[in-house]
């Protein structure tokens, strides 16, 4: 899943696209070397970010859903966003088939995700208190009965987001990174989010820029660790890496 942000202000200025030309250019490279969904984001949800008003972030969407679809109108889209009227309203207009809640939704998006049918990226994004695996389990568990109740097809929509960066420490991401295959337990999907994170450059003193590398460990890890979609900013390196995995797997 290849990341395409139309923000000013990702962590990562190499995801952050503001014109067409640039858009589309940047969609046709991610598809050509490997791209099986592209996921846009209207509104950054980095550590300490002002967070777009709704206005703004269906602004952003817009013209980049526009672009994208008429260039690509066969492309498997997912829209990043945690609001569930931005989530309807991409659905309905753009086709999109997937939507990325990076806070885990509620009754309202839940709503739009059991009547649209679409798939479900469900991410858990609670701050842990002290027993990181316990945690994640938790929540799934809870989260994915709250679904079910509210007529989402589980077993049909729903992929499982351990979700990296997001409430936990440095050494909490290692813990959750070390036990993700424990989410195959749900016999779900696993998207496993990793791409240039601090998680990577907190701990090897490093800028984002140079996180590449240690990207594409993180990325061997997860896969490893039972990921069935990673969620990249550099596309070609992570088909590599699938690839390799792949033939490891079919060979071993």
């Amino acid at each position: 899943m290849g990341i395409i942000n139309v923000t000013p202000d990702s962590f990562w200025g190499g995801s952050r696209v503001q014109d067409k030309a640039t858009l589309v250019e940047r969609v046709r490279f991610m598809i050509s070397n490997g791209a099986d969904a592209i996921d846009v984001g209207g509104c950054s949800t980095r550590p300490g970010a002002v967070q777009a008003s709704a206005e703004e972030e269906m602004e952003r969407l817009e013209w980049g859903l526009d672009a994208i679809r008429a260039e690509f109108p066969d492309v498997t889209l997912s829209v990043d966003t945690y609001r569930p009227q931005i989530a309807e309203r991409c659905v309905r207009e753009w086709k999109v088939d997937i939507i990325n809640d990076v806070y885990g939704g509620n009754d309202e998006m839940y709503k739009v995700v059991a009547d649209s049918g679409v798939q479900y990226v469900l991410m858990w994004s609670e701050t842990i208190k002290e027993n990181p695996v316990g945690e994640m389990m938790s929540f799934f568990t809870q989260r994915l009965q709250v679904m079910e109740k509210a007529g989402v097809d589980v077993k049909r929509q729903v992929i499982l987001d351990p979700g990296y960066g997001f409430g936990k420490t440095v050494e909490q991401n290692y813990t959750v990174l070390a036990n993700q295959r424990r989410l195959c337990e749900f016999g779900l999907p696993v998207l496993s989010a990793l791409s240039r994170k601090s998680m990577a450059w907190k701990l090897l003193k490093i800028t984002p820029d140079e996180a590449l590398p240690a990207t594409i460990v993180m990325n061997t890890v997860a896969i490893e660790q039972g990921a069935d979609w990673i969620r990249v900013h550099d596309v070609a390196e992570a088909a590599h890496t699938v690839r390799i995995m792949q033939a490891l797997k079919a060979n071993g």
